[in-house]
């Protein structure tokens, strides 16, 4: 069987480095990260070098769109820095995903998770970017408050209920409410499981492990910091990211 496919992925993407086989996430140096700053070129220039060291090629890189991070102009220079080295630029993909960015660690550990090699991956992400989400239980009272750049879809209004539904994407769509936070999130994994995705679990409320492990499969929980700026306008909460399934 051909070797899986060696996949650079910015840390917006909210996946631990090392959590994944297969896949490295880099990050700006400790103490000058501001969420949305890209890892600098260079630290993109050197994972490509590590990554085509490791095999095969081509190496996938993934990054999110402008508006949200820069990240794709310094993996684009990091990229063509490797000619400087003597190493062919043709060599990595820098792949923007798109409208699928609120799901870019769902989308990265569902292609892990396949360990399907360089052409398959491709192929995969072409259909698999456009069907990645991500479903965020928040309290209802925060979306009243939410700011604009939010991108909140309500069109039936906020809900009365403690907590509501949203299916992220590049907007926020507003999907329902409900009394608890469990009963959020039931119908949340309800739609991971359907499509037979990976579950991302992150800021999991307190009582929330035995829950987890009573899900049947076929869902996955792997943890994923929620990133900061959806932290930032929807406080804490478990959020959940769907991707299909990549199979081998």
């Amino acid at each position: 069987m051909s070797k899986a496919a060696q996949v650079v992925v910015d840390y917006s993407s909210g996946l631990q480095a090392g959590l994944l086989a297969n896949v490295a996430v880099i990050a700006p140096d400790t103490g000058k990260q501001r969420f949305g700053d890209p890892a600098p070129r260079a630290t993109y220039t050197a994972a490509f070098r590590e990554a085509l060291q490791a095999g095969p090629e081509p190496v996938l890189c993934l990054v999110g769109p402008y508006g949200y991070s820069p990240a794709f102009t310094a993996a684009a220079g990091g990229r063509n820095d490797l000619a400087r080295e003597e190493i062919d630029p043709d060599r990595v993909r820098v792949l923007n995903v798109g409208r699928s960015f609120l799901g870019l660690g769902a989308l990265t550990a569902s292609l892990a998770a396949g360990s399907l090699p360089p052409g398959e991956a491709s192929d995969w992400l072409d259909d698999a970017g456009v069907a990645t989400g991500m479903w965020v239980v928040v309290e209802s009272e925060q979306l009243e408050t939410a700011p604009a750049e939010a991108f909140i879809e309500a069109p039936d209004g906020i809900p009365e209920e403690p907590y509501a539904l949203l299916r992220v994407r590049l907007a926020s769509r507003v999907l329902g409410g409900f009394e608890t936070v469990g009963e959020a999130t039931e119908y949340a994994l309800a739609s991971v499981s359907a499509a037979g995705g990976v579950g991302l679990v992150a800021n999991a409320p307190e009582g929330m492990e035995a829950w987890k492990q009573a899900t049947p499969a076929p869902v996955e929980w792997l943890g994923c910091e929620l990133p900061t700026f959806l932290a930032t306008h929807f406080g804490e909460a478990p959020a959940f990211a769907i991707a299909p399934r990549a199979s081998s």
